[in-house]
């Protein structure tokens, strides 16, 4: 029974200290977007003067919200239908070189973002997609890809043939098999690859940096230029306000489909 007890209490330590890790930058910003500080928004008293604040700068909160939310939708919705396609297609066929061509998509994890951030703006001007929201939701695409193809790969590969081929011999044609059966059988996977879509492109800085003017700017990048007019000082009230606008939805998102993320991490570890 003693033998337990120190492990167990090591453990609830341990977890202890990280949460309060992660967690003590989130309780800062919420309590300083709320709290009066010389040089911010709200000056005096607890209150939500720099929410009132952030609302009325430049274009506006909400103009700055729905730039991330274009690009987000377009991300994940690129983002799945890619992964689950190409999953299944490296899962299920037989074609010569498919090793080696599903080896050079993972490649692409381990290549930074900066090095291919260039010839992707090249690319993106040449097509007129520069400053253009769907755009960015498309480049972030790419980046998000080989993780969602390795995801759904391993999801499908997972699923027993005999079950596709049931489907197939009570009369579903290919296509409707792979709709009807294989794809809600993979749900866990396919949340939790839209998820990771979202997380990129919800938060993402640097792609918009290059790729958008401020009129177009997600929140991420509209951040950054939340900046009292005079000397450059940032108002650290109004930014730890739109930091925390920006975190709440992805928290509520982890916090809701936490079941699924989890399954479809597990779904994706069973076969490699």
């Amino acid at each position: 029974m003693r033998s337990n007890a120190a492990p167990k209490a090591a453990y609830y330590i341990l977890t202890t200290c990280i949460a309060i890790t992660f967690l003590a930058p989130l309780v800062w910003a919420v309590i300083s977007s709320v709290s009066p500080a010389p040089g911010t928004s709200q000056t005096s008293g607890f209150g939500l003067g720099n929410y009132v604040a952030l609302f009325e700068y430049g274009r506006g909160l909400p103009a700055y919200l729905l730039n991330s939310l274009i690009i987000s939708v377009v991300a994940i919705v690129v983002t799945v239908l890619c992964a689950a396609t190409g999953g299944y297609a490296f899962a299920r066929f037989r074609f010569r070189g498919k090793n080696v061509l599903f080896v050079l998509v993972l490649s692409v994890m381990m290549v930074p973002v900066a090095a291919l951030l260039i010839p992707l703006i090249v690319w993106m001007q040449r097509i007129g997609m520069q400053n253009s929201l769907p755009g960015v939701g498309l480049v972030l695409t790419l980046f998000q890809l080989p993780f969602g193809v390795f995801m759904m790969r391993n999801s499908f590969a997972a699923i027993p043939r005999e079950l596709e081929e049931a489907a197939q011999i009570d009369g579903c044609s290919p296509l409707r098999a792979f709709f009807a059966v294989m794809l809600p059988t993979v749900t866990p996977a396919l949340i939790t690859v839209g998820l990771f879509a979202y997380l990129a492109a919800w938060n993402d800085f640097m792609v918009s940096l290059y790729l958008l003017s401020m009129d177009n700017a997600p929140l991420p990048l509209a951040l950054v230029n939340m900046r009292q007019q005079a000397m450059g000082v940032i108002d650290y009230g109004i930014t730890t306000a739109g930091v925390v606008i920006l975190t709440l939805p992805a928290l509520i998102l982890f916090l809701a489909l936490q079941k699924y993320y989890v399954k479809g991490f597990t779904s994706g570890a069973v076969k490699g």
